[in-house]
């Protein structure tokens, strides 16, 4: 007898290998899946690729994480332009906060009110001088007292994963991810609370611009030129009630409220342990695995194959082409049963 096509499938997918699958308990600290879209794989940032960041800084609460990453000023590097970006980065530390953050990871923040007394600003011939003078003598002079732009940051959002909030995914949509670890024939799962999707930032670019216009704005001011008066509005007043809010509104509220809470909260900085490091290697065996197996509780579903399946699969919906099966003629049924009981009779 040939064999069945159940069993010639089973032949060409045989089961090569069975691991017991445990959940780690939840940590304390959390697990953060880092991408990096513009890095390819095979030249991570870590020290053998000589690539290890200098300094992480994350704000826990508004959900930013950043990384400065230091660059090589010794091949293909524009030592000109590190010293202009350079200066107008030591410039925002002080007109716009202590980290020189600009952006969504800075809430959109505008300049520091009433600074314009306390900051020593160059005009533009002394800031070209200075410039000429670095590159024509001690470059290395000026990299140590950080006069020079010589990291990439690179920085994100955390996006939280199975947290839903008001107007935003749902709990079915949101991502879960696992971080797998094996242990001879078991599998250890400790679940990721959250991805952040580290690019470049150009914070340098935002400075530069912030310098030129307040370079500008105090030539303005010797040169007692008035300041130019404002297109006339009109003004009015309408009243609205907050059961009438917009959808729209009440977004631009929470993104108010997201930018409010990202310019107020401080950095934190973080202490970066590479992964080749003894450090990392017993965290990795102390965090991520379960201690006592067994003593582990086994997980109980709560639903049958059938359930499932349904649950995975796509929702069912009726075509409205499809034609429906008509339900039978009564009529019909009885004459049919009038006709079985006559032939019984016969």
């Amino acid at each position: 007898m040939a064999p069945s096509r159940a069993e010639d499938d089973q032949d060409d997918d045989p089961v090569t290998a069975e691991y017991d699958v445990y959940l780690t308990p939840a940590l304390a600290e959390q697990v953060l899946l880092l991408q990096y879209p513009n890095r390819g794989r095979e030249r991570p940032y870590n020290i053998r690729h000589g690539a290890a960041p200098d300094l992480m800084r994350i704000k826990p609460q508004s959900g930013h994480l950043e990384a400065d990453v230091p660059l090589s000023t010794s091949h293909n590097f524009n030592k000109y332009q590190s010293l202009k970006w350079g200066d107008a980065l030591n410039t925002a530390k002080e007109v716009q906060n202590e980290s020189g953050t600009y952006g969504i990871a800075g809430g959109f923040a505008p300049m520091k009110p009433r600074v314009g007394g306390r900051v020593h600003l160059k005009d533009h011939a002394d800031r070209l001088n200075q410039i000429q003078n670095d590159l024509a003598g001690d470059f290395h002079g000026a990299e140590a007292e950080d006069r020079v732009m010589k990291c990439q940051t690179l920085g994100g959002q955390i996006l939280r994963h199975g947290v839903a909030q008001e107007g935003e995914m749902t709990m079915e949509t949101n991502p879960i991810y696992f971080v797998g670890a094996f242990r001879e024939n078991q599998l250890h799962l400790t679940k990721v609370d959250g991805t952040v999707q580290m690019r470049p930032q150009f914070h340098h670019i935002d400075a530069e611009d912030q310098r030129t216009r307040l370079a500008a704005s105090r030539a303005a001011a010797l040169d007692g030129e008035p300041k130019a008066p404002g297109d006339p509005r009109g003004l009015g007043t309408r009243q609205k009630r907050v059961e009438e809010e917009s959808d729209k509104t009440k977004l631009e509220n929470r993104l108010k409220k997201a930018l409010m809470q990202a310019e107020e909260e401080s950095w934190t900085k973080l202490e970066y342990v590479d992964e080749d490091m003894e450090e990392a290697y017993e965290k990795f065996r102390e965090r991520m695995f379960v201690r006592d197996v067994q003593e582990a509780s086994k997980l109980q579903s709560s639903m049958g194959n059938e359930e499932f399946v349904d649950a995975v699969s796509a929702p069912r919906r009726e075509s409205p082409m499809r034609r429906r099966k008509r339900p039978p003629r009564r009529g019909a049924d009885e004459e049919e049963d009038g006709e079985g009981e006559g032939e019984g009779e016969a």
